[in-house]
């Protein structure tokens, strides 16, 4: 029996259906390390969530194929090696920790705890595991889990106190606001449930609108004892005393627990792994002079520097100096290329155009969103020309209520503030201008104009345009979108909180009735405990509405 164990933990950016990048990342970590026992996340190999893929067979063939060829590179390796793959059993497809040494698989645990909400779809694709996995390792009483797994009461119930000396705990679990502090309770309560301390392995990388932040830690009975990086690619060896079931650990110094840095870093790898993983040269952007346009760009610079970001100026007949000159200001700051074309001769030439059809209406909407579509068609043709990727730049306030245009200025491929509620994009970019992100491609504070952030928000689509023409003011609005979107208030709930009840029936009204145009959005990095998309499925067509009681 081993006393001391060396164990090297992987946070690693796997790509799905990558599947030889991910071995590679995999085989890569076996042969350059002696650690005794090497631990990867939940579904290396494929990626997370591989979503329909593993039903496709040509794809499990090609997993099963990896699989050999790390069973082969092991064999010149001391290691035990605990790595997450779909697997096929008897027919059922399994969501598997393997466990691998010396060219042999010792060990397979399926996951018990199939999760079924929120981003998560594993029952439609994955069969359930049926016990507990125990394993002798190094003398070691090892207790094998895969994320869900740890979450669940009923695992608890069939473990006996002092059966497991270490629990290892192999994840592919999202960003939002609030996981990281969720899990370290769930994981510290689990691992005193067992009387064992726990590795909590997770992932790390965006996976279209989904992101994963690392965050991977070890605990103890009592507390926390060991954290990594969040955002960042990070591997680890520890030793772990069988003796005294303890790690061998210095104390470290914390990391940051700024909740804005924290969310901003998500949002800057949740692009650029979008650009990077879909093999975009950068991005383009339409810059207005507002908060939205600005805040998406910085992000955008920050993520993937800026020579990769583009800035198209679209002036048109109602575009104030002001705005011009906040979003020069703007491109200068940042060190990106800023482009101005404009728009007055096309709008003009829609109005020719149409006015036959038209005749006898007055002017409406209808004109505000023709120049928002031409915008949208500039910024489209920018992407089909250089292969840029457009970024939208409509927030989570915009995209709940409509106020947006349907191929107009929701063109694009995909958007930074999607999950952002307005009032809280403001304190993001507070923030921005006062501190440097962690994982920033450009050294620079006070990016944003701060005219850009203290003016009045208008759409600037006809004369005095102002956003509180058509919406109540955001730190209003937000409240009462975060209580119907997020906590699935009744009417009477939010209205019992002091919201005027023809505006709370107003904004539910509004609400469902965008519907139809958030299907047809481009996707987002989610930040919040429900984003529109994997965590809120609503139908288009929906005559319910709920009412004062």
């Amino acid at each position: 029996m081993t006393e001391k164990t060396s164990i090297l933990i992987v946070q690693s950016n796997p790509q799905v259906g990558n599947i030889d990048k991910n071995k590679q990342i995999v085989i890569d970590h076996i042969e350059s390390n002696k650690s005794d026992l090497i631990i990867f996340s939940e579904l290396m190999l494929t990626g997370y969530p591989p979503e329909d893929l593993v039903l496709k067979p040509a794809f499990m063939e090609k997993v099963n194929n990896a699989i050999s060829d790390i069973l082969n590179c092991s064999k010149n390796s001391n290691s035990t090696i605990i790595i997450g793959t779909p697997f096929l059993e008897e027919s059922k497809l399994f969501n598997t920790a393997l466990v691998i040494k010396k060219g042999k698989i010792l060990h397979k645990h399926h996951k018990m705890a199939l999760p079924n909400y929120g981003v998560f779809d594993e029952k439609r694709i994955f069969s359930n595991g049926e016990q507990v996995s125990i394993i002798e390792f190094n003398g070691i009483k090892l207790g094998l889990f895969i994320c869900e797994d740890i979450w669940v009461n009923d695992t608890i119930v069939e473990i006996d106190k002092n059966e497991i000396d270490l629990a290892v705990s192999l994840n592919a679990s999202p960003f939002d606001i609030n996981k990281i502090e969720e899990r370290e309770k769930k994981a510290l309560g689990f691992a005193n449930s067992i009387d064992a301390p726990l590795i909590y392995v997770n992932q790390v990388g965006g996976q279209d609108e989904i992101v994963f932040d690392g965050s991977s830690f070890l605990c103890d009975q009592k507390k926390v004892i060991s954290k990594f990086k969040y955002c960042v690619e990070e591997s680890r060896e520890y030793t772990f005393n069988l003796n005294t079931k303890t790690f061998d650990i210095e104390e470290e110094a914390p990391l940051s627990s700024d909740k804005h840095d924290i969310v901003y870093s998500n949002l800057m790898l949740g692009l650029r792994d979008y650009v990077e993983k879909n093999k975009f040269p950068g991005v383009v952007i339409g810059i207005s002079g507002g908060i939205d346009s600005a805040f998406s760009a910085v992000v955008a610079t920050d993520a993937l520097g800026p020579e990769r970001v583009k800035g198209i100026l679209m002036p048109s007949q109602f575009t104030s100096e002001e705005s011009n000159e906040d979003a020069n200001q703007l491109g200068k700051k940042l060190g990106i290329e800023l482009i101005s074309v404009s728009i007055k001769d096309i709008v003009n030439s829609y109005d020719s155009t149409l006015s036959n059809l038209f005749a006898g209406k007055e002017k409406d909407i209808t004109e505000e969103n023709i120049q928002s579509r031409t915008r949208g068609a500039i910024l489209m043709a920018y992407s089909n020309k250089f292969g840029h990727m457009v970024v939208t730049n409509g927030n989570k306030s915009e995209v709940s209520v409509g106020y947006s245009t349907l191929y107009g200025d929701m063109c694009g491929g995909f958007s930074v503030v999607k999950d952002i509620y307005k009032s809280d994009l403001y304190k993001l970019s507070e923030w921005r201008n006062e501190n440097l992100p962690s994982f920033s491609a450009i050294k620079a504070k006070e990016v944003i104009p701060k005219n850009i952030i203290t003016k009045e928000p208008t759409a600037e689509l006809k004369e005095d345009q102002k956003d509180s023409d058509s919406l109540p003011p955001y730190d209003v609005l937000d409240k009462i979108l975060y209580l119907l979107v997020e906590k699935e208030s009744s009417i009477n709930e939010i209205i019992s909180k002091g919201y005027e009840p023809s505006l709370v029936t107003k904004v539910q009204n509004l609400l469902y009735n965008s519907e139809y145009k958030r299907r047809q959005a481009a996707p987002g990095v989610k930040i919040s405990e429900r984003n529109f998309g994997y965590d809120r499925r609503y139908p288009i067509t929906n005559a319910f509405r709920d009412k004062e009681k």
